[in-house]
C-alpha cells in the first residue's frame, strides 16, 4: 500500500506516540482510532491531535478550557510532561461529544517506584477503555441526551472526581461526585444508563 505524504505524516504521529509508551513499558491509553490517526508531536514527550496553548501539566488549563468551551471539536492528548526531579506524569486527555476525559498520573520521577506506578497506570488505561466502551453503548442507544457530556478527572496531582455537564450549564454551580470509589461508581451508573434504570437529562442554566 502507497501511502500519500500526509497520510505517512499522520500514520508516523501515530507509531511514534505508540512506541514512546511501549519504550516506559506502559500499555498506550484507549485513545479512539480516528484520533489516533491525527496525532502529532507537539513536546518532547508528548502528543496531541490539534494545537493547544499548555504542556499537559497544566491539568487546569484543559478543566477550563472544555467547561468555558462547550463545542470543543473532539482531541486527544498523550504522553508525559512535567518539571524538577519529581513533578512528572503520564498523560491521557480525551475529549469528545460525550465525555471529557483528563487522566494524570505519576510517571517518571526520581523518587518513584516504576513497578507499582507502572500497574497503576496500566490498571487505569483498563478502566478508562471499559468506561469509554459503556459510554459508546449508552450513546448508540440514544440514553445521553444531545449537550450532555460526562466530565471526568482522575488526577493524583489536582482535582479529581466526575460530573455530568450541559451546555450552558454554569460549570461553577455543578457539583461533583467525590473521587473515592469513582471506578466501580461510574462504570455502575453508566450500567444503569445503558438498563434503563437511571434516565439523564440535559441540565442548562
Amino acid at each position: 500500500m502507497n501511502l500519500s505524504a500526509n497520510e505517512a505524516e499522520r500514520h508516523a504521529g501515530a507509531s511514534s506516540a505508540m512506541t514512546l509508551f511501549a519504550d516506559e513499558g506502559l500499555p498506550f491509553p484507549p485513545v479512539p482510532a480516528l484520533l489516533l490517526a491525527s496525532m502529532k508531536q507537539q513536546g518532547a514527550a508528548w502528543f496531541a491531535t490539534r494545537p493547544v496553548a499548555s504542556t499537559p501539566y497544566d491539568f487546569h488549563h484543559f478543566l477550563d478550557e472544555v467547561e468555558t468551551q462547550p463545542e470543543l471539536a473532539d482531541y486527544a492528548v498523550v504522553g508525559f510532561d512535567g518539571h524538577g526531579t519529581n513533578s512528572w506524569a503520564v498523560h491521557f486527555y480525551l475529549v469528545g461529544t460525550g465525555i471529557a476525559l483528563f487522566v494524570k498520573l505519576p510517571w517518571g520521577g526520581a523518587y518513584m517506584d516504576p513497578e507499582p506506578a507502572r500497574a497503576h497506570i496500566a490498571e487505569i488505561f483498563d478502566w478508562a477503555a471499559a468506561l469509554l466502551s459503556r459510554l459508546q453503548r449508552a450513546e448508540s442507544a440514544g440514553h445521553i441526551p444531545p449537550g450532555l457530556r460526562l466530565q471526568v478527572a482522575a488526577s493524583q496531582f489536582d482535582h479529581a472526581g466526575w460530573r455530568w455537564l450541559g451546555t450552558g450549564q454554569d460549570a461553577a454551580q455543578a457539583p461533583w461526585n467525590p473521587p473515592s470509589g469513582m471506578r466501580a461508581a461510574l462504570l455502575q451508573e453508566l450500567d444503569d444508563v445503558i438498563a434503563g434504570r437511571k434516565v439523564l437529562t440535559a441540565q442548562r442554566s
